[in-house]
């Protein structure tokens, strides 16, 4: 069995119950024979555009473990599915179990046992800050080539040229 990724962007009204998710999610992995290590609800944002009508979509990681000739079958029942707008399905033998919980921060959902999961408490040994790492608010604003390019070409005009 290799070990899989999967980036699965679910409708945000389905994304509000966390429970409605993971039974989605475990019902897309029994259809495909597959075992879920570890998921958890990346992030909520808007998306650059719309998909299906949807502004919003709600960002789930998944790890799980299946056969590599499963994995179309996996990947058509997503597209099938109603709750999941988009996916991406990666190889990811190279990554560790330490890894996993640290990509997917605080909201780790383990499939293992019930006793396991923690809701609403902080895993051991978890940052304290969001999924993403640090805190963003105390960070500058960053420079965008669209900036730089208003920048430029204010600059190049020449100063007499409005007189004319």
């Amino acid at each position: 069995m290799n070990t899989y990724e999967a980036m699965l962007l679910f409708d945000p009204s389905l994304g509000a119950d966390l429970g409605k998710v993971e039974a989605e999610v475990n019902r897309l992995m029994e259809r495909s024979g597959g075992r879920v290590l570890m998921w958890g609800k990346w992030d909520e944002r808007r998306l650059a555009y719309p998909i299906k009508r949807h502004k919003r979509g709600v960002y789930v990681l998944v790890y799980f473990q299946a056969e590599a000739d499963r994995i179309t079958g996996l990947e058509r029942d997503v597209q099938l599915s109603e709750s999941v707008l988009r996916s991406l399905v990666l190889r990811a033998d190279h990554v560790s179990e330490e890894q996993m919980r640290e990509s997917l921060g605080r909201s780790a959902q383990q499939a293992a046992p019930e006793e396991d999961r923690s809701e609403g408490k902080p895993r051991e040994g978890a940052p304290e800050t969001g999924a993403r790492g640090g805190d963003e608010s105390a960070s500058p604003p960053r420079e965008t080539p669209a900036d730089t390019v208003a920048e430029t070409s204010s600059q190049s005009e020449k100063p007499g040229e409005d007189e004319a």
